[in-house]
């Protein structure tokens, strides 16, 4: 994927960790739209971009595509702990330890941005705008993690879909695409390893949900027909 400068939207936005990185590599420290000088990676859908275990090197910005974020433990049991879409940040997990603590697996055909990990913490000292981009990327990951317990501890099964589908709802929005017709990436049964129910579960509530009318579901092409119903059924009431 050629990616010129105009077409940058992570950049055009804001939203672009590596802007500077580009801007110093290639010279043009004003350029309103970075080009592209750092490497990019074209992950094929299936294909993992890093394993658990795996030495952190990079950080990878998501520019086009998604990921599945999973970890697992020693008996094989599952636990799907995201799914970042075009912006997000992959291998925060990595930072603690130095080590890779999570798969990171595609989705469909996806493009990131390769952050060397070190040059990044290196011009972060000197450069107050891209160590506040990095903090607030890591908050954002704890903020969703903070998020994700909620949902887990205090919403039943139906609560814990509905509120899975807006967020989804709300990203596809922030992106520019519509909020009320997509096609979910990821299969019922990743919903069910991410969620913490059995897939039989979420399948039974999809179709108790197109019943109602609140959606229209046809395999992975969703439509909400009642954000506002579809809102308040994923509203903790505890």
């Amino acid at each position: 994927m050629n990616i010129t400068p105009e077409t940058c939207r992570l950049a055009a936005t804001g939203a672009c960790l590596a802007a500077d990185l580009c801007r110093a590599r290639s010279g043009a420290s004003h350029a309103p739209f970075p080009p592209c000088a750092i490497p990019r990676r074209t992950l094929r859908r299936g294909n993992s971009l890093y394993r658990t275990g795996d030495t952190l090197v990079n950080l990878y910005q998501l520019y086009a595509g998604s990921v599945k974020l999973r970890i697992s433990n020693p008996s094989g049991a599952e636990q799907i702990v995201s799914f970042p879409m075009a912006g997000a940040l992959l291998g925060l997990d990595g930072i603690e330890t130095g080590t890779y603590t999570c798969d990171a697996i595609a989705l469909e055909d996806s493009v990131m941005c390769v952050i060397p990990f070190s040059e990044l913490t290196a011009r972060s000292c000197n450069d107050a705008k891209m160590a506040r981009r990095l903090n607030r990327a890591i908050a954002q990951e704890t903020n969703y993690y903070m998020r994700l317990l909620m949902v887990l501890s205090c919403m039943n099964s139906e609560e814990r879909l509905a509120s899975f589908l807006m967020e989804i709802s709300e990203k596809m929005a922030a992106s520019g695409y519509s909020p009320r017709q997509f096609i979910l990436k990821m299969t019922r049964e990743d919903i069910a390893h991410h969620l913490g129910m059995k897939i039989e579960t979420v399948s039974r509530i999809f179709t108790r949900l197109q019943i109602a009318h609140v959606l229209d579901v046809r395999r992975r092409h969703l439509s909400i027909r009642d954000p506002d119903a579809l809102r308040r059924i994923g509203t903790c009431q505890a």
